[in-house]
């Protein structure tokens, strides 16, 4: 007795099967990159190191749109009323980058040698900072009967000075090699900065097709009703995102100004290398300003005390200044994250990825904690649930 049987193909089983080996494979694949994660670690440094140029470009680009969208409205339409659109934009894209690059030169003809002349002389004043020091243990172990200081001398004098002297001698030794290396990054470093230009140019021109990319693609993967509420979710995390960059940056410029401004009317030195520290370092919210101030008072203390004081009184004035005036007029709440917050983003950010990261860390988690209270909200919304704040 024998009968045949054909087989049937079912689209049902057919899905759960795919779906299953998929799942499957991501999952030994996380289990790997797990297991082996010292080469998962060297694997994701190595993607990095290539994809930077692309993120550093994106970055450029990101900053550069509101400069562009400026001259756009303000310029290229009253230049070029009859011509098109995208016409207008090219010219607004040609300025924003010419106003970019002239920016640079500046810095490069007027700060960067300035900054150089302050640096050195600071470098000169090592050798007196040093004679000085040792003069004052020398005075405490000759006239003191407290041992303590003597014996600080003595091990500064038997420990401490040899070990100096023994690093002087490996630094003169590798000085080549360390220089070699040098050269190498800072060509590599000019190379990634060539690349990340390009490719900031090239994703000015295309925002329109990127956006228009990225949004056929949302709507290809999700339902329309759920695709508008993500593309919608992902305006008000851009608006969070380029409000915070694009203001802070306002913002430290203005404090670096008038950082220069008052320290040149109160005749203090390394007025341009000062400046320049207080309103790169303001770029970090809450902490950036003591961040700032501390090199700046370090600086000016081997000067003159008084003088060190005079400028730890300006830059409290100034921090009031950008806490209570300027900051809330230009920022307002575009953030709106709390100080605990703040300090973790930065402490996370510049763990893991330096002094960008203790900047883009504060807008990253301001998106982040955006939504998760949205999707919060929305599920207390879904149960019904009204809580009141407390007090």
């Amino acid at each position: 007795m024998s009968s045949n049987h054909k087989f049937e193909s079912n689209k049902k089983y057919f899905t759960i099967s795919i779906y299953t080996i998929a799942v499957i494979l991501i999952g030994c694949v996380i289990f790997r990159f797990i297991t082996q994660w010292s080469n998962t670690s060297k694997l994701i440094s190595q993607l990095w190191g290539i994809l930077f140029p692309f993120f550093m470009g994106f970055l450029i680009a990101y900053i550069l749109n509101p400069v562009v969208a400026f001259f756009q409205r303000n310029v290229s339409i009253k230049l070029l009323k009859k011509k098109s659109a995208s016409t207008q934009r090219e010219l607004a894209i040609l300025i924003s980058y010419l106003v970019m690059v002239g920016f640079i030169i500046v810095c490069l003809r007027f700060i960067i040698p300035q900054l150089y002349d302050s640096i050195r002389e600071l470098s000169l004043m090592i050798p007196d900072i040093y004679k000085s020091i040792m003069s004052i243990f020398e005075h405490y172990r000759e006239n003191s009967t407290d041992m303590f200081p003597g014996q600080i001398a003595d091990m500064i004098e038997t420990k401490t000075l040899p070990k100096l002297f023994e690093l002087t001698n490996n630094l003169l030794t590798n000085i080549v090699p360390m220089l070699y290396e040098a050269s190498m990054s800072f060509a590599k470093g000019l190379f990634n900065l060539f690349i990340a230009f390009i490719v900031s140019i090239y994703m000015t021109i295309d925002k329109f097709i990127l956006k228009n990319a990225g949004k056929r693609l949302v709507l290809a993967i999700f339902n329309e009703n759920f695709s508008y509420r993500v593309l919608r979710t992902l305006k008000d995390c851009h608006n969070i995102f380029s409000g915070f960059i694009i203001g802070k940056s306002i913002d430290s410029l203005i404090i670096g100004l008038l950082a220069f401004v008052a320290m040149t009317i109160l005749k203090l030195p390394y007025t341009v290398l000062i400046s320049v520290i207080i309103g790169v370092t303001n770029m970090i919210p809450y902490f950036g300003p003591i961040i700032g101030a501390v090199p700046g008072a370090f600086i000016l203390f081997i000067v003159s005390p008084t003088k060190c004081l005079i400028f730890i009184i300006m830059v409290f004035v100034l921090q009031q200044f950008d806490g209570l005036i300027l900051g809330p007029k230009i920022l307002g709440e575009s953030t709106g994250v709390r100080p605990l917050l703040i300090l973790f983003s930065i402490t996370v950010g510049g763990a893991y990825f330096g002094p960008l990261g203790m900047f883009l860390g504060v807008p990253f988690f301001a998106t982040v904690q955006f939504l998760i209270g949205n999707w919060v909200d929305y599920r207390l919304y879904k149960k019904n649930i009204k809580l009141e704040k407390e007090a």
